[in-house]
């Protein structure tokens, strides 16, 4: 090779090193302006109380319930066992703003089977609540994780799509949706971490949709493979259609009938400030949509801190509760 063309190809990587640097501070500063665009606005948004601070009432004819904790965390029992989604039992995530706290603090949080994680990303994947509950809670998150649980001092384990974990009567198995993966922005270009889970025990069948834009291929292939799912939590916000990482109402709904779930409570709104979307529009959005597909039987919105349940008993319909239980006990609900 020649001098010249060594000074050619030395030029060019100086080029592609600068290149790099550029793209790296034009990441950079746009994280700093939307983390800025954050702390001024979200000063302004009002605070949100739970409907119920504390464990709700529960149904002892019910082998399914679902307290929307908050955000994507949802306490679910499967007969005697509990699995609590995406675990933020935390206040704000850096500048940007938690409008509505979470309904349950770590002291009460019941021992857990599992916790599943479905991404690596701060409002899902919350550290402080892991250092808070029980230790013996295994840990379940999604394959190429792995460099991001040195803090977690529980069990964990790693499920790729389509892999599966059975304990104490409860089957995982993980699932693909479409979200970016990563923990701090910039990671996401080369970490896509990122599951749903479908949940098995006691006799029914959760899906756990996490964070996910709308994929037909992949839901439709989750409906396929578990055709009788009684419950989908899905994400409603922060979007207006046609995002890649995030479902809107209408893509919600699209998606609970792709799974072909029975019921459904919607996720992934009110509880952060967004300069997505306001705050109020997605539950009213999807109450308008689920008003003219006729879905009031089958789609539950609940308030943060709410409980639906699903009893067993021959042709009783699933019912939502807002009444706390007493303090120090597990009340049970008669209805």
């Amino acid at each position: 090779m020649s001098i010249q063309a060594h000074e050619r190809n030395a030029g060019v990587r100086a080029d592609d090193s600068f290149a790099d640097v550029r793209v790296r501070y034009v990441v950079t500063m746009r994280v700093i302006a939307l983390a800025a665009t954050f702390a001024i606005t979200g000063c302004a948004a009002a605070r949100h109380e739970p409907a119920v601070r504390g464990m709700p009432i529960d149904d002892p004819d019910a082998s399914l319930s679902a307290v929307w904790v908050g955000h994507a965390t949802v306490l679910l029992r499967l007969g005697r066992r509990f699995v609590l989604t995406d675990p933020n039992l935390g206040g704000n995530i850096v500048l940007i703003r938690r409008v509505t706290p979470p309904s349950l603090t770590p002291r009460e949080v019941p021992p857990l089977e599992f916790a599943l994680v479905s991404h690596l990303h701060a409002d899902h994947f919350d550290t402080w609540t892991l250092r808070r509950i029980s230790h013996r809670t295994e840990v379940i998150y999604p394959g190429g994780g792995e460099s991001y649980m040195g803090s977690v001092g529980h069990p964990t384990l790693a499920l790729r799509p389509w892999a599966t974990v059975e304990r104490g009567g409860l089957r995982v198995t993980a699932v693909p949706v479409r979200h970016s993966g990563g923990r701090y922005v910039v990671d996401a270009l080369w970490n896509h971490a990122s599951t749903g889970y479908v949940i098995e025990g006691a006799g029914r069948t959760v899906f756990f949709a996490g964070d996910t834009g709308y994929d037909a291929k992949a839901f439709q292939e989750i409906g396929r493979r578990f055709p009788n799912i009684d419950l989908a939590l899905i994400p409603i916000a922060p979007a207006r259609g046609g995002n890649r990482n995030h479902a809107d109402p209408k893509e919600a709904l699209q998606i609970l009938e792709d799974v072909g779930a029975r019921y459904m409570i919607p996720i992934h709104f009110e509880a952060y400030y967004s300069t997505a979307v306001p705050i109020d529009e997605p539950r009213r959005v999807l109450e308008e949509e689920v008003n003219r597909r006729g879905l009031q039987d089958r789609v539950f919105a609940l308030r943060t801190g709410e409980r639906w349940m699903l009893p067993d008993v021959e042709g009783r319909k699933p019912w939502v509760t807002d009444e706390k239980a007493p303090e120090g006990a597990s009340k049970t609900a008669s209805r």
